[in-house]
């Protein structure tokens, strides 16, 4: 039986105190754990503390929940604990944490010793499915280091900005932007303060569902702009028991918002729509955004309306679901022959243009396209996101209504990775005129190269270093 190791360092530009602070309260490792895998604390009791014992919930497959239990037993702030699996999917799993301080930066040190169950059958697995798996955490969790404790910015005039759907993979992006240029973003999400995730802690978040316009006045207090940048859980899942549609959530969702805004001490507004947005689409999502658009138009206020196409990045469920598949399986299923022609758009490219449209009057009342500046079939794009993050898995079309067909069944999970629908999502192609946006707003975006690049080659978001114990 094979002990394995993972060492990993991170360093963040804050004082020694409040990086331990942070690592020392158990649920903020949810903030760090990548979102696929829903990660939820179970235990009521977390004081730090030698002997702790700490539950929680993960859901790694098919939505399905797992449970793994930690014993802290070692506790020396500020500078190291160690805790080990007492229950979990792994036969032996022990993390020490050790903290560093220079005169400008703390450094994070990870050192993992892990073993897997079932002799060498589970050994066999391990290069192909466990490595590349924990590859996934370790580098998001390095990017979700960085993002809560990057400095804030300094503006000349800071403007308080609400953003609806702050706590989502776009949405977080915007905020995180703002922030990042001297303005108070105001994260605004249905969840509250539990939705935070890898927003820095000083960013403020206010509880606010958009399905209820009586509840909307109070978290719309005192801002002077508003982006609206909605999404619901597992999209393009929809789920209509729970509410979450497309029609609920982004069409009145975004009406809700307007009518609370009007009269309030928002000055401009900027929607973050999609690509083929139009009132007499086939397809439910266009028309949704289509009705949404309606509504901010209509408002009276100054708006900005942009139309990304497919957005990727560290906390996407778009292209990262494929690579998802990848870690866990031999091939990537991928619904038709995928030569549908796409335009992915990298999301520090869609924060910054929601950034630049809230102060620059080129971004008046207009209506933006916006995708990367490669136009590829999406058969090219996820075999470039699979080479960038060193996963060598073949893709495997298949027919289309087949495919629909198998996920009938899938759809009654509590977290569907796939459905009738959703297919059909996957299958839309997606391009766009750039030339109008960059005439009005002159930019770079990034290569799809570029992008992937910088979360998913090695070492782009910290030193991570596999092995084999002694």
């Amino acid at each position: 039986m094979t002990t394995h190791t993972i060492r990993a360092e991170t360093s963040v530009p804050r004082p020694l105190d409040e990086v331990f602070d942070f690592f020392s309260r158990p649920e903020n490792l949810a903030r760090i754990t990548p979102p696929e895998l829903a990660f939820e604390l179970t235990s009521r009791d977390t004081r730090m503390r030698a002997g702790l014992q700490i539950d929680y919930r993960i859901r790694p497959i098919l939505g399905l929940p797992a449970r793994w239990r930690t014993l802290i037993t070692e506790y020396a702030p500020p500078h190291r604990f160690q805790d080990i699996q007492l229950r979990g999917p792994y036969r032996r799993w022990e993390h020490t944490h050790t903290f560093t301080a220079s005169a400008e930066a703390t450094t994070i040190h990870d050192a993992v010793r892990y073993e897997l169950p079932l002799g060498r059958l589970g050994d066999a697995f391990h290069d192909r499915l466990v490595r590349t798996a924990l590859d996934r955490i370790w580098a998001y969790r390095a990017w979700a280091i960085h993002e809560i404790f990057a400095p804030a910015g300094e503006a000349a005039q800071p403007m308080v900005v609400g953003v609806a759907g702050g706590t989502g993979f776009v949405g977080g992006a915007i905020v995180a932007e703002l922030r990042r240029r001297g303005h108070r973003p105001v994260a605004l999400s249905q969840h509250g303060e539990g939705a935070r995730g890898p927003l820095p802690d000083d960013v403020e978040v206010r509880t606010a569902d958009v399905r209820d316009p009586a509840a909307l006045a109070e978290p719309l207090r005192g801002l002077d702009a508003l982006v609206i940048a909605l999404a619901f859980p597992n999209s393009p899942m929809e789920s209509p028991r729970r509410g979450n549609t497309f029609m609920a959530v982004d069409a009145a969702g975004t009406e809700n918002l307007l009518a609370a805004a009007v009269g309030s001490t928002i000055r401009r507004v900027a929607y973050v729509s999609g690509a083929g947005a139009a009132p007499d689409a086939a397809e439910v999502w266009f028309r949704a955004k289509a009705r949404a658009e309606d509504a901010v138009r209509g408002s009276g206020i100054d708006y900005t309306i942009i139309r990304p196409t497919w957005v990727y990045g560290p906390r996407d469920v778009a292209l990262n679901r494929f690579l998802g598949f990848a870690r866990a399986l031999p091939v990537v299923p991928m619904t038709n022959r995928g030569r549908q022609l796409l335009a992915p758009v990298f999301i520090d490219d869609v924060a910054a243009l929601v950034a630049d449209a809230l102060t620059d009057q080129a971004a008046l009342n207009q209506v933006f396209e916006l995708g990367g500046p490669e136009a590829l079939p999406m058969r090219e794009i996820i075999g470039r996101a699979l080479r960038a993050a060193g996963l060598d898995r073949p893709l495997l079309p298949g027919p289309t209504p087949l495919i629909k067909a198998g996920a009938v069944p899938l759809s009654l999970l509590p977290s569907p990775p796939l459905t009738p629908g959703a297919v059909d999502f996957i299958n839309q192609p997606a391009t766009v005129d750039i030339g109008p946006l960059l005439e009005r707003m002159p930019r770079r975006l990034t290569t799809l190269d570029a992008g992937l690049a910088s979360y998913l080659a090695p070492g782009a978001t910290g030193e991570v270093e596999f092995g084999t114990a002694p």
